[in-house]
């Protein structure tokens, strides 16, 4: 009787998937070609199918044919997460957010709070520092010739799911997103971790690390070290250099009236990882929001630098969640954001989390940020309202486009949907409607 297939390889041709299918079988593996579900992104509609056991023989495989091109998904609960052939199979049965009162991105101080500590502090001016911390964008940019910026960025906190390759995953393509909201291309990394010897076997970080790498080869970028301290709790994520033309770097400023606002992600990642502390979400949620977390935004990066016209502004959504960030492109814009909460993409399960009461701690700390520049309809739905205030880990690009670039980007990709308009100010206000 054939064993469980859990394992999912995606390569970028059916040529390929052919090569590893006839070698795989007659090293004697369980594997078969089979069409891509559509939960997965591909390159091509066909996938190689087999199992997480049979992983590191399937790694030896590929290594001789040179197939070193390739992703993978595994299996946990009832939907496909990212995964690595050179990842413990039992690695998901640690429970890493037992001991974290903030997960992920919701670890993030407030917004408020934050402008608060930095107000005053002295700043070290360049001509050469091309993007700063004055509009809060995604990283800094320092030019270093007139056709080359270094993109500079850094990302790191608590886990918000139990699987330590799930978490290295999340976290790494977390930081990332930075240098694709910046224009930019990855180019190198370096692990930032606290990790608590007394709670976690070290097996447990080997498999964050792993995890943290698979992001980082998806991405084309290196590693290049990194920094371990013993700590009470544990931490993990990247800091990361990457490369951007400086007449090319896109920033959250830049939106135009008229524009339409694009998102690339559905949102409710702090919601459902909260409900799943709490026993309250069934796998399949829970799964679903591991796997987004765990995608770059490099496919949508490379599709917004295909347009014409481009990007107007970008940023990317993470701990201030949608409405927090996007006060800051409408700020930095000098328009307002109208919002359509209808329109807002969900991962299955985050409404009903937040019916639940589930609504993360981040969530309300984002509010009160808010509460000056956030306006709501009448007939805004809390939950909705909840859904755009919950603190994002590892959320999708947040994108000013013309009308017309913004359809053409949505057939193109069609993950992205359509969320709002900018708007004749107040400067830097969310209309939530």
């Amino acid at each position: 009787m054939a064993k469980h297939r859990d394992l999912i390889v995606v390569f970028g041709t059916v040529q390929r998937v052919m090569r590893a299918e006839r070698a795989a079988r007659k090293a004697g593996l369980e594997v078969d070609s089979i069409p891509a579900p559509r939960v997965i992104s591909s390159r091509c509609g066909v996938v190689l199918e087999g199992q997480s056991s049979d992983a590191e023989n399937l790694r030896k495989i590929f290594e001789e044919l040179k197939l070193d091109d390739f992703s993978v998904y595994r299996r946990i609960g009832e939907t496909w997460t990212p995964w690595s052939l050179e990842a413990s199979g039992d690695s998901c049965e640690v429970a890493l957010t037992a001991g974290t009162a903030y997960g992920g991105c919701g670890a993030k101080l407030a917004k408020g709070v934050l402008e608060k500590i930095l107000c005053g502090l002295p700043r070290l001016e360049s001509e050469d520092l091309i993007v700063g911390i004055e509009y809060a964008d995604d990283a800094g940019v320092v030019r270093v010739r007139e056709d080359l910026g270094i993109i500079h960025t850094t990302d790191f906190f608590p886990p918000m799911v139990d699987d330590p390759f799930a978490f290295g995953r999340i976290a790494a393509a977390n930081a990332l997103s930075d240098i694709y909201a910046m224009g930019g291309k990855p180019l190198a990394g370096m692990n930032l971790v606290s990790f608590p010897l007394s709670v976690y076997e070290k097996d447990t970080l080997k498999e964050i690390l792993r995890g943290g790498l698979s992001a980082l080869k998806e991405a084309g970028a290196l590693l290049a070290g990194g920094h371990t301290i013993e700590g009470q709790e544990l931490l993990y994520g990247l800091a990361l250099t990457g490369t951007v033309d400086p007449a090319g770097i896109w920033r959250n400023g830049g939106a135009q009236q008229g524009d339409f606002i694009v998102l690339t992600k559905p949102l409710g990642t702090g919601l459902v990882t909260t409900a799943a502390k709490a026993g309250l979400v069934d796998g399949r949620s829970l799964g679903t929001a591991m796997r987004w977390m765990g995608t770059l935004n490099r496919e949508a990066a490379d599709l917004l630098h295909g347009l014409d016209e481009g990007p107007h502004a970008v940023t990317d959504v993470t701990g201030f969640g949608l409405a927090g960030h996007a006060a800051e492109m409408a700020e930095a814009s000098g328009v307002g954001l109208e919002i359509d909460l209808e329109a807002l993409p969900e991962i299955p399960g985050a409404l009903k989390a937040a019916e639940s009461g589930m609504v993360p701690a981040g969530a309300g700390k984002n509010r009160k940020s808010l509460e000056k520049l956030l306006r709501l309809s009448k007939e805004a739905e809390a939950f909705r309202v909840d859904l755009a205030l919950d603190p994002q880990t590892s959320g999708g690009l947040l994108v000013a486009l013309s009308p017309e670039e913004a359809r053409i980007f949505c057939r193109r990709f069609p993950a992205a949907a359509i969320v709002g308009r900018a708007v004749d100010g107040p400067s830097g206000s969310v209309f939530l409607t």
